[in-house]
């Protein structure tokens, strides 16, 4: 078992932590060209805190979602971050449950 062995639960914690590093350098990635299509689209009512929460991930791209939230103006929980986080990518036409729309995104 894994939980008994210190030695295994260090290398799955560094594994987890690798993962998750990944993760967030592919979504800083995602979150660059959603800014990008959500700066080309008219004002709307949650457009700038959308672009601030993606711009705080481009920022930090290996940083955990607790630090992100944490950090953000005012501070959130990991969870109101990730929630954030997605409907900005959504605004900015990614969909990180679907493919991104490719279309929308380039306008």
């Amino acid at each position: 078992m894994i939980a008994n062995n210190p030695r295994l639960f260090d290398l799955g914690s560094e594994a987890n932590r690798q993962r998750s590093s990944e993760a967030g350098r592919q979504q800083a990635e995602l979150a660059r060209l959603a800014v990008r299509a959500l700066q080309a689209q008219p004002p709307a009512a949650h457009r700038d805190r959308w672009i601030q929460a993606l711009q705080h991930r481009i920022s930090n791209p290996d940083a955990a979602l607790a630090e992100l939230g944490q950090t953000m103006t005012p501070p959130m929980t990991k969870h109101a971050y990730a929630a954030l986080l997605r409907r900005a990518l959504r605004g900015g036409g990614f969909d990180l449950a679907n493919k991104p729309d490719t279309e929308e995104a380039s306008r």
